[in-house]
């Protein structure tokens, strides 16, 4: 009778220091939000080009547009931050700002990446772009471009 007393006040004494332990679900650990300073709808144009960024919480949709002004569907994505596609997380951001103020938000194991941060250029809210070219010429070029907040 003993043996099953201390057997049961053992058991207790476990279920009541796992009950009072913190608990973290999987998927909350897992969760990619971008920075609130981004996000929005952002558009950068040129006469060459035009691209649409679109940052939510847990989303970044990038936008990519032809020439004659209909969407590129091949290089258009949305990556995601809080569901897994095919086991990964789409979207990819950096932990802390870089020390020049630059967050890196972008698709997952992949080149298409964004070192963004937000300015003020021609008065306006602004989103800077650091990029490289990927010129061939100039292997080590880098540009900066703007995009403007849309609004809705």
């Amino acid at each position: 009778m003993k043996k099953i007393s201390t057997l049961l006040t053992v058991l207790l004494a476990a279920l009541t220091i796992g009950a009072t332990l913190p608990t973290t679900t999987a998927s909350a650990a897992k969760h990619v939000t971008t920075p609130k300073s981004v996000r929005g709808t952002w558009v950068a144009k040129s006469k060459h080009f035009k691209l649409r960024l679109k940052m939510t919480k847990h989303t970044l949709t990038v936008t990519k547009y032809k020439k004659n002004g209909h969407i590129d569907k091949a290089s258009s994505y949305t990556a995601y931050g809080n569901k897994k596609v095919r086991g990964l997380i789409g979207l990819s951001v950096s932990s802390h700002k870089s020390p020049k103020g630059y967050w890196i938000v972008g698709l997952n194991q992949s080149n298409d990446s964004y070192m963004i941060k937000k300015v003020k250029h021609n008065g306006k809210a602004a989103l800077r772009n650091y990029y490289c070219t990927f010129n061939p010429k100039h292997p080590k070029e880098h540009k900066i471009r703007y995009y403007y907040r849309l609004n809705n």
